[in-house]
């Protein structure tokens, strides 16, 4: 028994006594290069040092392939050096405990989860907002809603999703990011076993939002008698740290807001409703710049050339395959729970911390009541004015809106 031991011990002296090059992986010179060799499982970072963002349609436990964009800081260290993981390596089924419990705690930072609104879809937060947050050493991921060109609605030929489908889709991809033990329904993006997330939703991924926690957090959930394993099945997996809305659609829809436009201007008024209902943002430029990126004069373009604007507005045609449908909506809306006197959502008190409404000083869609009126529902005293248009992550002034949400995760 003895002998046998001390063969162990020199093989593994052995092994520890080999050229480290040995086991280099020459590193991609460029970024083409890089991406071509992406492995979804272990974050990279292109020559500027940060993170990529990696596209992938995946399954959701509601039925749906979504395309989801994941963007990973490196996880942190799960050993003291090169030794104890040759060792980790050599014994690892000896230390499968000990590795589900570092699997729980892959990340220090929670998972910052964004969601698009109308005539968007993922791309929008993988172009500064992902690599910025990842950078910092925040995980992100980002779901496609049904009716865009990454996520083909379910029922085929469909022009028109409810609200209904995109909070089951919500909840599934929720769920989905916890790799929890036997569970068909994850993702398999390597977040960690019940990782904290920080929702966030910009425009009508706002009130896709707000809906889902009318579900998840509404009175009918947290009813004693109503404790099901549907509701339990529900509950499970969604470690939720906090909820930030950006430009949102507020909780009474469009309607008021609408009549507010009208009543202050007729033409711009007219542009939203060209842009959005006739679909004018996909073929006219000008139209574009007003209703997302603050416009344009002869000396600021704000950070979006021509080129940019017809990239986007090839995403835009893309991406409105299928739209909400507005008519099943009117009949859901989320301030039908709220409080008549305050607005305050009913589930308000059980969010698990200190929400954020952002409000974009240059919003051309959502106009300051309308931030003010989300705010209120989730018994905030006002929304965090940032000096923004509609599309805060995007143009020249995305940092205004990244730095607020940093700010806001970091006070947790």
């Amino acid at each position: 028994m003895i002998t046998t031991l001390m063969l162990h011990l020199l093989s593994l002296l052995s092994l520890l006594s080999l050229d480290v090059n040995a086991f280099e992986v020459p590193f991609p010179s460029s970024a083409s290069e890089i991406r071509s060799s992406v492995v979804v499982s272990s974050p990279i970072a292109d020559p500027s040092g940060l993170p990529l963002p990696v596209t992938q349609q995946l399954p959701l436990g509601s039925g749906t392939k979504a395309e989801v964009i994941s963007c990973l800081p490196p996880p942190k260290p799960t050993g003291g050096g090169d030794d104890d993981n040759l060792f980790s390596a050599l014994f690892g089924s000896l230390l499968a405990t000990e590795n589900k419990k570092e699997k729980s705690k892959k990340y220090d930072k929670p998972v910052l989860a964004f969601l698009h609104g109308s005539f968007h879809a993922s791309w929008c937060w993988s172009e500064k907002y992902m690599p910025y947050f990842a950078s910092l050493g925040y995980p992100c991921v980002a779901l496609s809603l049904q009716g865009t060109g990454g996520t083909p609605v379910v029922e085929e030929g469909a022009k028109k999703v409810k609200i209904a489908s995109h909070v089951a889709d919500l909840d599934a991809f929720l769920r989905g990011l916890s790799d929890g033990d036997h569970d068909d329904n994850t993702l398999g993006l390597e977040l960690g076993y019940d990782p904290q997330i920080a929702l966030i939703g910009h425009s009508f991924g706002g009130l896709t939002i707000m809906k889902w926690l009318e579900q998840y957090y509404g009175e009918d959930n947290n009813n004693n008698n109503n404790n099901n394993d549907d509701t339990i099945d529900r509950r499970r997996n969604i470690n939720l740290a906090g909820v930030a809305l950006a430009c949102s659609v507020p909780p009474s829809g469009n309607g008021p807001m609408t009549m507010r436009f009208l009543r202050r201007s007729i033409r711009d008024s007219w542009k939203i409703t060209a842009g959005f209902v006739l679909k004018r943002a996909i073929t006219d430029k000008s139209n574009c710049r007003d209703l997302f990126f603050g416009g344009t004069t002869e000396d600021d373009d704000n950070g979006i050339s021509d080129e940019d604007v017809e990239r986007y507005q090839s995403y835009f045609e893309r991406d409105t395959v299928a739209t909400i449908d507005l008519g099943d909506l009117a009949k859901r809306l989320p301030s039908a729970k709220a409080d008549v006197r305050s607005g305050k959502a009913p589930f308000c008190d059980r969010l698990p911390s200190k929400s954020l409404v952002i409000a974009a000083r240059g919003d051309f869609v959502v106009d300051e009541e309308g931030s003010r009126e989300s705010a209120a529902y989730l018994n905030l005293e006002s929304p965090v004015f940032v000096d923004s248009p509609h599309d805060v992550m995007l143009g020249k002034k995305w940092k205004n809106g990244a730095d607020a949400i940093l700010e806001w995760v970091q006070s947790w």
